[in-house]
């Protein structure tokens, strides 16, 4: 081999040479500042770690999230909100009791009246039986949808039409009584009426009572717990999200910086460059 030949190839080796010198010098620089920055970047590595894992049981927990917020928001809209006593408007409640004879009388009150369904009554007369007692029939018809006009105008009905009009009496009794007063004795046959109204333009704001937002509560749990088969359903069977398995693949993905690790590789490094250095 010429001589030229030989100093080119000595030549090349110590370009060689040195390249992988700088190589190795820029691996112990960049392994130094990953030691030296290491909290830091272990800080950046937890807090994406945690963000991702953070969207994927966003992600697991969003259908059964929104299910309970579409049930949540349509017992609000029916006026009741679960787990919280709300503020409700409450109209006055009119109950206005008049009969044939021309007596009336009113009550009125916040709370919703017991039982408050229009009912058309007839008191037959007081006959008085052997036995002392006097006993009169009581027929109770329920009113649909009339206007007080039109209960007056049953009350010159007889009642064999009264009943061509509302059908049967919801209730017929015979109602007995050994101390009835002579003005009782003397009036004949006549129909009381009992409507109750609702004036929306007179009411009051009371909280929710603590019993009736339990119930409401309770029932929005049922209804929930129903509910929620359905996401459980679709989730189960017809998607491909496995979350455990995501989870493990973000950990693997953003492992910590070992320090030990680095360390040790830092001190090969530099073994191995100061002894190629001499």
């Amino acid at each position: 081999m010429s001589s030229g030949k030989i100093c080119d190839e000595n030549a090349r080796k110590r370009l060689e040479q040195k390249k992988f010198l700088q190589q190795m010098k820029k691996d112990i620089e960049n392994l130094e500042n990953k030691i030296k920055f290491s909290k830091f970047s272990n800080l950046q590595i937890r807090t994406i770690r945690n963000l991702k894992i953070s969207l994927r049981a966003m992600q697991l927990v969003a259908p059964y999230v929104l299910t309970a917020g579409l049930i949540a928001g349509g017992f609000k809209l029916l006026g009741s909100c679960p787990f919280y006593r709300d503020i409700q408007q409450q109209n006055l409640n009119i109950m206005k009791e008049f009969d044939s004879l021309g007596n009336i009388r009113y009550e009125e009150q916040y709370n919703e009246f017991s039982g408050d369904s229009d009912m058309l009554y007839f008191y037959g007369k007081w006959e008085k039986s052997n036995d002392g007692f006097y006993t009169r029939t009581v027929e109770k018809y329920k009113l649909k949808g009339l206007t007080e006009e039109e209960i007056r105008g049953l009350f010159e009905k007889e009642k064999m039409t009264l009943q061509d009009i509302l059908g049967a009496p919801f209730s017929s009794i015979q109602e007995s009584n050994n101390n009835v007063s002579e003005e009782d004795i003397e009036k004949e046959n006549y129909f009381q009426a009992i409507i109750y109204h609702e004036d929306k333009e007179d009411y009051i704001f009371v909280r929710e009572s603590s019993s009736d937002n339990i119930l409401i509560t309770i029932l929005y749990i049922c209804v929930t717990g129903l509910g929620e088969l359905l996401p459980f359903y679709i989730r189960t069977e017809c998607s491909s999200f496995d979350f455990e398995n995501c989870v493990s693949r973000i950990k693997e993905r953003y492992q910590p910086i070992d320090i030990p690790v680095l360390t040790k590789k830092l001190e090969i490094k530099r073994e191995n460059y100061d002894r190629l250095m001499r």
